[in-house]
């Protein structure tokens, strides 16, 4: 796939979550004017994105930066201004939440199977509820405490229980393996 067509998957803000979705407490730590380590925030993060116009496909980014080595010097800049994309920026990382509502949620909606794959390298988390890591020729069943690391590789995610999955993700830029 070129990067151009690299997924399928269109988050945006277009549709809102549904009313019950998960709302994730984030604590940012800094410094302050004495050098002493102290919280800056303690609250929800506002960057929630759905999938598939589907309200209870749900992804709530909660920490983006574009380069390494971090600068965590000076206020809070969570890099979530706007619609955050799916693939990380390329020399950096996102982190994120994401409810998948059972497949008959968004599938009904006409919605083509979100099968993807993002220049990057993917820490997968599985933290309720149970959910299958799809790739092209095979399939694994993953269980709360479960991790994938998805390595650039086309994959997509299905839901064939009847609860919400919820999975953290860490993106780190990338890139896609020849050839795939």
């Amino acid at each position: 796939m070129s990067a151009a067509t690299e997924h399928n998957v269109q988050l945006g803000a277009g549709v809102p979550p549904h009313d019950g979705f998960r709302r994730f407490r984030r604590l940012v730590t800094g410094v302050d004017a004495e050098g002493r380590a102290v919280f800056l925030e303690d609250g929800e993060t506002s960057s929630i994105q759905t999938v598939a116009n589907t309200p209870t496909f749900v992804v709530t980014n909660l920490w983006q930066h574009t380069e390494v080595p971090v600068d965590n010097d000076g206020p809070v800049d969570d890099g979530l201004g706007g619609d955050v994309a799916l693939s990380p920026p390329p020399g950096g990382s996102v982190f994120r939440m994401v409810e998948f509502p059972p497949d008959t949620d968004w599938k009904a909606n006409g919605v083509a199977d979100q099968v993807h794959a993002t220049p990057s390298l993917d820490y997968a988390l599985v933290l309720e509820g149970e959910i299958w890591a799809v790739l092209d020729e095979e399939e694994r069943l993953m269980k709360p405490g479960e991790v994938l690391i998805q390595r650039g590789t086309r994959h997509a995610w299905s839901n064939r229980s009847e609860q919400q999955a919820v999975v953290a993700f860490v993106l780190i830029g990338g890139t896609i393996p020849a050839g795939h």
